[in-house]
């Protein structure tokens, strides 16, 4: 018993000694201590810090659409709806408020042309609500408020009048500049008191954001790939003196939506349960009654007229007038259409899908460059803590021998190991939750205009980001210990026998090794008589080697974006867009150009709009409809070819007598839509309609879909009725307004873009597409931002490996080179000998790393869908040099490092140290 006590007392008396030396340990091994938590921090950083910047947009974008009060659900009509819908809609389960709202199309003057322009109602219920930039909302009649991007293209200020045109309404179909907004224009059915009034004479009181258009008009460009045909701006204004029984659009909010993230898959479903039961419980019943109102109201009004008129006309007028009202009546069930009610979504909702697509596209980049990140730590780690105990197995047989544990003598490494981690991850989380999405908000905000975003910490994913890098870092560390604390304190205090020798694959090339110098046989013999330093220096170098291409792959892909789309698959240089009735005049202008060509196919028309794809899984991205009068015409605008197999695409032969359309690669990847699938197509009028898919045509910038003049009319209607004076004229096809010119032009590309601008000023015409231009002004500059942050983390993470790796290579060889300085070798001998080694385990890993690189940007590139963009891997070969030569740079700054520790090494005492 006393023996016992007397025991205990000693291992306490120990177990301070031994912290003591545990301590000092520590300290002797600062570098690989500082290693080990450069790499956790570089890690958590790419693991957080992409993350949380998109997280902050997406937050920020939330808590915005919240305050503004963004509809959950908006119900529009082709004609028009009622009080009786407003309390229809209202009474749906899971509906919190509704709020009617009018809205009316017209135009405005800007920079000497005519531009679209919606009229929008400010909400009284506080839904849909424009956010106050600068000046006041408007309160009385004849006030509005306007966009920037408005007062930035017409230079008009606050305090400032002009003068808007309130579009035709007579009939159903729109101009090419109206987009699916959601507005309708007032159709030929209702009266006059019915449809929406707008003042026409508006002064400006301030400068609004709209809710639903977030993008940045100050910013850099992202018309290259997110342009529609036509320009539109939205005016708001007060309910004052608005007048009109007819609502434009019902919009909806919904109980508990707001305590959801818009942006996820349980607010999905929430809106996607209460619309469901619009569709199927209210929407036919209200669809019925308002066309057999309409009905009922043109009927009274013939009674009316028939009673007036018979008040006023003899007996024989009479019955001649009463006869032509009995036509008009019978008439009236085949003149009113169908009511099609449309239930949207936020999804559908401006700017809203192509932020969030940007925003996940970046996030899943930034969730598959940490993967890599952690097993080059993983790697490091291995290499660095194997090493670390190595040099102490005589301490450690010392310490078994006095009766310690493995467990504990494991943990003088693994708590090593461990807070090396958590300092390094600590740090890694204040990069990667304030700098990084400083840095990437920076780049955001230059797209979209989201107010008060904030960076926010996230506990859960911060410190499950620093754990991921402790649970990697601290199982490599005990893999490295469980060798050596398996085995006997006599064992273990013993010198660890030298590896055997053993022949390379190189000596059975006779002529070669012969003729080899002996130093140089001494390093290939090194090389791979110690495989494990062999394989984890290749790994680590391949590693960080393929990071750095794999940001250059990005790189390159997005640069080769353009001259793909614009040289390669668009055959015109111009498209000009205008209304059906000026076409014939612009041709006319066009034609006055000796340098434009418009001979055959070279001029051909086409009927272009904005509108909207919807798959089956009801996901919604807006897309170009151009429609050609034959499918033979297709050929004059782009080189359609099959994405399976770069076949040529005949529209006519693959849509036959069913017809079809062909959608473009970068919108199918968005949306996985394939040829053979049935897809929802919007069109200008905001009709919807289901139509086939035939073919997906290789396409990497701009969402459009192509299909012929007959299939449209058979899907949407003709726009001019059959026996009108143009129905018959080049311009119109099977009853389809043509609106476009896609045109050639033989100048340089800087008179191509001159004459671009000089027509975008013609009064007749809507919009001009210059390929010159859009090939010039794309830019991507978020993708970019992210690569420059990937290339540069990768290369301070390569710059830390190489140093680890040098360092511990130094470490377990001094006693290599002590004997060496020894035999006479110089300094300069003796750091040509150790650093021609690291040079070609190097130069191994980048030989692995280049291709390793190439494999997984293509799996990354292939991963990214965005709306309007396609990313078809392109690499350039100065991208592998670039990132070889960075490798190898580093590689030759270590060197600079580890040559003085080399030059420090005494030979006397080194080699008196047990090994």
């Amino acid at each position: 018993m006393a023996r016992a006590r007397h025991a205990h007392r000693r291992t306490a008396k120990l177990s301070g000694a031994f912290v003591k030396d545990m301590l000092r340990a520590w300290r002797r091994n600062w570098k690989r201590f500082v290693s080990l938590a450069v790499i956790s921090m570089l890690g958590v950083a790419v693991l957080t810090g992409i993350y949380a910047g998109c997280r902050d947009m997406f937050q920020g974008a939330d808590r915005f659409f919240d305050a503004q009060r963004l509809y959950d659900i908006q119900v529009v009509s082709t004609l028009g709806l009622t009080d009786d819908d407003v309390a229809a809609l209202k009474a749906v389960d899971g509906v919190l408020s509704v709020q009617a709202e009018r809205s009316a199309s017209a135009t405005v003057k800007v920079d000497g042309s005519d531009e679209s322009v919606t009229l929008s109602e400010i909400g009284v219920d506080g839904m849909n609500q424009p956010y106050l930039q600068q000046g006041r909302l408007p309160k009385r009649f004849g006030e509005a408020a306007v966009t920037r991007k408005f007062v930035r293209d017409s230079g008009l200020s606050i305090g400032d009048t002009l003068t808007v045109a309130p579009k035709s309404s007579g009939t159903s179909s729109k101009s090419a500049d109206d987009t699916a907004d959601g507005t309708a224009s007032t159709n030929g059915t209702e009266s006059e008191n019915d449809a929406p009034q707008f003042p026409t004479k508006l002064t400006i009181t301030g400068i609004v954001l709209d809710p639903l258009d977030l993008q940045n008009p100050d910013g850099y460009s992202q018309g290259a790939f997110r342009s529609s045909a036509t320009a539109e701006y939205t005016f708001f204004l007060p309910s004052d003196g608005i007048t009109g029984s007819t609502y434009t659009a019902i919009s909806l909010e919904l109980d508990d939506t707001a305590a959801l993230d818009t942006f996820s898959d349980s607010y999905d479903a929430a809106v996607r349960t209460v619309r469901d039961r619009i569709e199927h419980h209210v929407q036919s019943k209200r669809q019925k009654a308002r066309r057999q109102q309409l009905i009922d109201d043109a009927k009274q009004h013939i009674e009316d007229a028939r009673r007036q008129a018979n008040t006023q006309f003899t007996d024989v007028q009479r019955v001649q007038i009463n006869a032509q009202f009995d036509e008009q009546e019978s008439k009236i069930e085949s003149d009113i259409p169908q009511v099609r009610w449309y239930v949207n979504t936020r999804s559908s909702a401006g700017t809203f899908s192509s932020l969030k697509s940007d925003l996940s596209s970046i996030e899943s980049i930034g969730r598959a460059f940490p993967i890599v990140f952690l097993l080059v730590a993983v790697f490091m780690s291995l290499t660095a803590m194997t090493r670390m105990v190595e040099e102490e197995r005589g301490l450690i047989g010392t310490y078994m021998g006095l009766g310690f544990g493995p467990a504990t003598i494991a943990s003088r490494y693994v708590l090593f190991a461990i807070l090396a981690c958590l300092i390094g991850g600590g740090l890694g989380d204040l990069i990667g939750f304030l700098g990084i999405p400083a840095f990437l908000l920076i780049v955001l905000e230059g797209m979209y205009v989201v107010p008060n975003v904030t960076m926010l910490y996230d506990w859960v994913y911060g410190s499950a980001g620093v754990a991921l890098f402790v649970l990697g870092i601290g199982a490599a560390t005990i893999a490295a210990c469980w060798g050596e604390v398996r085995q006997t304190p006599a064992a273990l205090m013993r010198p660890k026998a030298p590896k055997a020798g053993s022949r390379v694959l190189l000596e059975y090339i006779g002529p070669v090794w012969r003729r080899m110098k002996f130093l140089n046989k001494v390093t290939a013999r090194n090389l791979f008589r110690f495989k494990g330093r062999l394989f984890m220096t290749i790994g680590g170098v391949a590693g960080c080697t393929a990071l750095i291409v794999c940001g250059l792959v990005i790189n390159d892909t997005v640069d080769a974006l353009p001259s793909t789309q614009y040289q390669d698959i668009y055959r015109y240089q111009l498209m000009v867009v205008t209304d059906h009735d000026q076409l014939d005049s612009v041709r006319q202008k066009l034609e006055d150009n000796a340098q434009v060509d418009l001979a055959g196919n070279a001029g051909t028309l086409a009927k272009v709009e904005s509108g909207e794809l919807t798959n089956a899984a009801e996901e919604s991205e807006t897309v170009q409809l151009i429609t050609v009068p034959k499918a033979d015409n297709l050929s004059a605008i782009a080189d359609l070819r099959n994405v399976d197999g770069g076949k040529p695409i005949d529209l006519g032969k693959l849509a036959g007598s069913n017809g079809g359309v062909v959608v473009s690669q970068s919108a199918a990847n968005a949306l996985n839509v394939h040829a053979g699938d049935a897809i929802t197509l919007e069109n200008g009028d905001a009709e919807r309609e289901s139509v086939r898919v035939v073919a997906v045509s290789e396409s990497v910038i701009g969402s459009d879909v192509y299909l012929t003049a007959d299939y449209y009319s058979h899907v949407f209607g003709a726009d001019t009725k059959a026996g009108s004076d143009d129905a018959s004229t080049d311009t119109v096809t099977n009853g389809v307004d043509m609106n476009t010119i896609f045109a050639q032009y033989q100048g340089s590309d800087d008179n191509q873009i001159d004459y671009a601008d000089q027509l975008a000023n013609d009064a007749d015409v809507l919009n001009v597409v210059s390929t010159a231009d859009m090939q010039r002004s794309f830019s991507f500059d978020l993708m970019g931002a992210v690569v420059a942050l990937i290339v540069a983390l990768a290369g301070a993470l390569a710059l830390v490996v190489l140093f680890t790796l040098a360092n511990t290579n130094v470490s377990e060889r001094v006693r290599e080179m002590a004997t060496l300085k020894v035999l006479g070798f110089y300094d300069g001998e003796v750091h040509k000998y150790v650093n021609r080694e690291m040079l070609l385990l190097t130069l191994m890993g980048i030989a692995v790393g280049l291709p390793l690189g190439r494999w997984i940007g293509g799996l990354l590139t292939s991963a990214l869908n965005m709306p309007g963009l396609y990313f078809a891997v392109t690499v350039r070969w100065t991208s592998y040099a670039i990132a070889a030569a960075v490798t190898l740079v580093f590689a030759l700054l270590v060197q600079l490092f580890t040559n003085p520790v080399l030059d420090r090494i005494d030979p006397v005492s080194s080699l008196k140290s047990v090994e």
